[in-house]
């Protein structure tokens, strides 16, 4: 039985005449959803594409990527989408390596596909979304049109593949995460359960790519009768105009949105009352810039922690700990990711795998139905990674006696200087304290004396002066000695993944090339 396909089809169903979803003055019903993602997975049977291939997706945030997921879904084809924010190079590695038959595409890039179209090596199938001159692609709405829209539901197991999702690559190239059909069932049920609690009244607004984790709180909504918009690309102003249009009720963020959000100088023009809860993920929020946001919205943010190889949630802040007024130790739980969620189970250990006691630092593994079950065609990658059922992180992180826990940092950012091992998010949270910072990224550079030494990167306030030394005396007040920057780099900004993660492997290797000395 195909459970997934089987609930988009009722939703379809139950909801049938009303709004499912909406990307400006396009709006489709359910039924409709429905019906289109029956004649896409419908067309691409008849194309030859066979149940557990691999269907590349490169869109923009569109109608036709919800219907493309949900027809992946129907026709037991595993999902591989693409950011829209990769480089030529990275989708041909990714596409090559996925062995992916098929690739949907969006117009805005037919000249990528164009260009690349000679290295795609198992690729047999185009479908281009969109007008446009791809005469080697089959156009999307006449393959549609062609078909019927009558049900599909091909029978899958829960160890059948459903998708690959390729890792951010903050070393070497990305690594292929497996995952399940039963881990897209895990994590649908978490949604419902904790992490937003869909009810037919929500609207949830997608502003973060559908090819990231924003995407993945489509089908819950969906599958509730809850309405789904869509953004193609985020600004303040749009989001502001969208939430107030459309009274948004639930949406999905970044940190760098929010914090985009707040220092939007428009902002209170906008009615935004409707919003309900704000989900943020992919990257810890400074607590100086949560303390804020929640001063500016109120008590609407639940936050997760979540991976590639375990998709999100895992950890899950809810809203009731979010806070400004407690007790010292209430308070402090604004610093945590949370505890673990249902059906998951996440321990924090020592190097020989022993549960460490609270305060001390030890590595998140988590094990559930979510976690994958190996990088994609990466046997040595996977067993170092994946022991007994433990997925090993590389997150660092304390806990304390009630199950809360405290990110400290990627073990591979953590700084050795002296001898001492010092953990940037400790600093970063710090200079995020100082009213004239928005965002600051912290890495180790080498250091002939102590080996490596700290170096702060720092985005700044247009309209507010600081100068490296009152910076740096700013963190020695706060901080031990040794932790404190020895120099500070101004920026306009830093360099982001497409989910809006900060590629300190991006600025490190930026900062070093400025250090190192030319001839």
């Amino acid at each position: 039985m195909n459970k997934l396909a089987y609930m988009i089809n009722r939703a379809g169903r139950y909801y049938a005449k009303q709004t499912a979803v909406v990307l400006g003055d396009r709006r489709l019903t359910f039924a409709e959803v429905d019906g289109r993602s029956n004649q896409l997975a419908r067309a691409l049977i008849q194309l030859g594409v066979a149940k557990g291939e691999r269907v590349a997706i490169l869109l923009y945030n569109c109608l036709e990527y919800i219907e493309t997921d949900f027809a992946l879904i129907k026709a037991g084809f595993v999902r591989l989408p693409l950011s829209p924010r990769l480089s030529p190079g990275e989708y041909s590695y990714m596409i090559n390596n996925a062995e992916a038959s098929t690739l949907v595409f969006g117009r805005e890039f037919t000249g990528i596909i164009e260009q690349i179209k000679g290295e795609l090596e198992t690729v047999k199938h185009f479908v281009l979304v969109g007008e446009g001159d791809a005469c080697f692609a089959h156009p999307y709405d006449g393959l549609l049109s062609a078909q019927s829209a009558s049900s599909v539901c091909v029978d899958v197991c829960d160890d059948d593949p459903y998708q690959v999702l390729y890792t951010s690559g903050t070393t070497g190239w990305p690594k292929g995460a497996v995952t399940t059909f039963r881990s897209r069932l895990s994590t649908l049920a978490t949604v419902l359960i904790e992490e937003m609690r869909v009810t037919r009244n929500d609207v949830m607004l997608s502003v973060a790519p559908l090819a990231h984790g924003g995407g993945t709180k489509i089908l819950p909504h969906f599958v509730r009768g809850a309405v789904n918009v869509l953004l193609p690309k985020y600004s303040p102003e749009s989001f502001c105009r969208t939430v107030e249009k459309e009274r948004v009720t639930t949406t999905w963020l970044v940190p760098t949105m929010i914090i985009m959000l707040l220092e939007y100088p428009d902002l209170k023009k906008f009615d935004l009352s409707s919003l309900k809860t704000v989900v943020y993920a992919a990257s810890p929020m400074p607590v100086a810039t949560l303390r804020r946001a929640l001063e500016t919205f109120g008590n609407i943010f639940v936050q997760v922690y979540g991976l590639s190889e375990a998709p999100n949630p895992d950890l899950l802040l809810p809203k009731e700990d979010h806070i400004l007024d407690g007790t010292e130790q209430q308070l402090r739980r604004l610093q945590s990711a949370g505890r673990e969620v249902f059906g998951v189970r996440v321990r924090v250990v020592d190097a020989a795998g022993k549960d460490v006691p609270p305060g001390d630092i030890g590595e998140i593994i988590i094990t559930g139905d979510n976690i994958m079950t190996g990088y994609w065609k990466m046997l040595e990658a996977t067993a170092e990674n994946i022991r007994e059922g433990w997925l090993y992180t590389g997150d660092m992180a304390t806990v304390d006696e009630d199950g809360y826990v405290y990110i400290v940092d990627r073990r591979k950012d953590m700084i050795i200087s002296g001898g001492f091992n010092i953990y940037p998010r400790e600093v970063e949270e710090v200079l995020h304290r100082h009213l004239a910072v928005v965002e600051a990224a912290v890495i180790g550079v080498p250091d002939e004396l102590w080996g490596e030494s700290v170096k702060a990167v720092v985005v700044c306030r247009p309209e507010t002066k600081v100068s490296e030394d009152e910076l740096i005396a700013f963190c020695q007040a706060n901080l031990a000695s040794y932790k404190k920057p020895k120099s500070i780099e101004f920026v306009k900004e830093l360099p982001k993944s497409a989910n809006g993660k900060i590629l300190k492997r991006e600025l490190k290797k930026k900062v070093l090339g400025r250090l190192r000395p030319h001839g």
